[in-house]
């Protein structure tokens, strides 16, 4: 991995509708190299890396990582950006041709892959360095990210799509470059996974209307215990009732995830709704250091 280190602006973000009807400003994101240290910090501080990867499918058993981008930074107690410490990339040769779905959403084409690779030790050794992982959809990164690098230590991780409540601050949908433009800015640059970190990085510092940012309200949300559910040997014809509560489907079992005080009311309506079906739900504790894998 290649590691740039780089000082810059600090953006603001804007909420939803604030500006006038019929014009909305954008805002270019902020380069890591324009980024200022923030010069009031309020701790503890924490190191936090912000990653984005690239594959060569969906499928972590099957596919394969061909880049990873990571920010490493510095966050105060109000989840503020307060340094941008380093930020590398890194390429690999998958060792077969990419499919032209990968080359037109990745950027990435054979001739640019052929011979790169990835140096997991030295990248696992840089994460185990920091305090916790963040990245905008973590059931994906996390499950790639571990096969990855072998030697990476149980890492806490912080998933901004879903540690995020952007419905809540006045945002629609949950893609990246879609919550960026509603925050008031975009990216210019064709996106390739480091470009990928930038904007997630300008959106992270949203301010919410609690005074943190949305990476501060998501280090905070990640970090609530939670339970598991998993509705194992649920007969088919039960798919709708249990899809209309929000569980959702792995390809393997429905699963949920409720906060912990909300583990009663959860199996009351498991036990009311499924009635006919006799058996239990599987309930296990999960914290951030679990979570998303």
């Amino acid at each position: 991995m290649n590691i740039e280190t780089t000082a810059g602006h600090l953006p603001t973000g804007h909420p939803p509708g604030t500006e006038d009807d019929k014009v909305r400003v954008l805002h270019r994101v902020t380069p890591f190299r324009e980024w200022p240290e923030v010069a009031d910090p309020v701790e503890p501080l924490m190191r936090v890396a912000i990653l984005d990867t690239e594959s060569t499918g969906l499928d972590p058993q099957r596919d394969v990582v061909i880049e990873i981008a990571i920010a490493f930074v510095i966050v105060d107690a109000m989840g503020r950006i307060i340094r941008i410490e380093s930020a590398g990339k890194s390429l690999q040769d998958p060792g077969v041709p990419l499919s032209p779905k990968i080359v037109q959403l990745t950027g990435l084409t054979d001739e640019m892959l052929a011979g790169q690779t990835i140096n997991p030790e030295r990248i696992a050794a840089r994460l185990n360095g920091m305090d916790a992982i963040c990245a905008h959809n973590s059931f994906h990164d996390r499950r790639f990210v571990e096969k990855l690098l072998p030697d990476l230590d149980a890492k806490p991780w912080i998933c901004s799509m879903r540690d995020c409540d952007w419905a809540g601050w006045g945002f629609d949908g949950a893609k990246a470059d879609h919550l960026l433009m509603q925050a008031g800015m975009f990216n210019p640059v064709k996106h390739r996974a480091m470009d990928d970190v930038i904007s997630l990085t300008n959106l992270l510092t949203f301010v919410t209307p609690s005074g943190k940012t949305a990476l501060g309200e998501a280090i905070d949300n990640a970090r609530r215990d939670t339970w598991l559910f998993e509705a194992r040997g649920l007969p088919y014809d039960y798919r709708q009732i249990i899809k209309d509560r929000g569980w959702r489907w792995n390809g393997k079992v429905w699963w949920t995830e409720v906060p912990h005080d909300q583990r009663e009311a959860e199996e009351a309506w498991y036990a009311r709704a499924l009635k006919p079906f006799s058996g239990t739900p599987h309930i296990e504790p999960i914290t951030w250091l679990g979570r998303y894998r």
